[in-house]
């Protein structure tokens, strides 16, 4: 597996992905507008310091996407790295390259001081290999305010 930032020719596989991780797959308990998809690829494109949107290729042929938010944390003492979303189509799922990608992040960000993310819990796939890679559960809500 390949792992790149996106390029503009991505546009439809990468929305495309997107509205399917959103609307079709347990890892998410909500849609979005394609708008909000549309804006972030845009983002990725001209090179925010907030977010990186990557593509993972098998036989050069667009398999799923790595969204990556990048922000610093006072508590972590550092650089904080959000793994977003991440995700692989049907027929690319279970062949280890979740695992590839997880530990991409942390190679390519070893100043990193803290790898966060979220899980549904009916990502139940998902939520055992997280747990095998270190990846512990916080015993607190998070709260948002759109």
């Amino acid at each position: 597996m390949i792992i790149r930032d996106v390029r503009p020719e991505d546009r439809d596989d990468y929305i495309g992905m997107t509205m399917d991780f959103y609307h079709n797959t347990n890892a998410c308990d909500h849609g979005i507008p394609e708008e909000h998809v549309q804006r972030t690829f845009d983002q990725a494109l001209e090179g925010s310091p907030y977010m990186r949107a990557l593509i993972l290729e098998e036989d050069e042929r667009p398999v799923g996407y790595f969204l990556l938010a990048i922000t610093w944390s006072n508590e972590a003492g550092g650089l904080v790295v959000w793994l977003e979303e991440l995700y692989f189509r049907a027929s690319c799922r279970g062949k280890g390259y979740g695992r590839q990608a997880m530990q991409w992040v942390e190679q390519e960000y070893p100043q990193a001081r803290r790898y966060r993310l979220e899980a549904t819990p009916a990502n139940e796939d998902a939520m055992r290999l997280y747990r095998r890679l270190g990846y512990q559960n916080l015993d607190y809500l998070q709260m948002i305010k759109e």
